[in-house]
């Protein structure tokens, strides 16, 4: 995952190993389901807003397909994901990406 070097910022872009739909579906599922504390809806195809009731988070995401990395015979999805924060304290920002960190994180361990 490629993040730019200031994940405190109001623009955080990364690179990730999805495809689009595949982010979505996880966006929408268990990362904002009904036990998160976040409400996630969707703006456009590919492009959602994240609300947490009770704090004042304001985040649209959006993501773009790139074309995949090939490496052999695999291809692996390359995915671009913007992150643009509104009028967010740092600290619900930090909480967001760890939260985020946790659902979105494939392969290792």
């Amino acid at each position: 995952m490629k993040t730019n070097p200031d994940p405190d910022s109001a623009v955080v872009e990364y690179e990730m190993g999805y495809a689009a739909d595949e982010f979505g579906k996880v966006l929408n599922g268990p990362f904002s389901g009904e036990k998160s504390p976040y409400h996630c809806s969707e703006l456009a195809r590919h492009h959602w807003s994240l609300a947490q009731p009770g704090a004042e988070l304001e985040l649209s995401i959006k993501v773009a397909q790139k074309p995949p990395r090939k490496l052999g015979l695999f291809n692996l999805p390359v995915l671009d994901v913007r992150f643009t924060f509104g009028a967010t304290d740092v600290a619900l920002r930090k909480q967001f990406f760890h939260r985020f960190h946790q659902y979105f994180h494939k392969g290792g361990g």
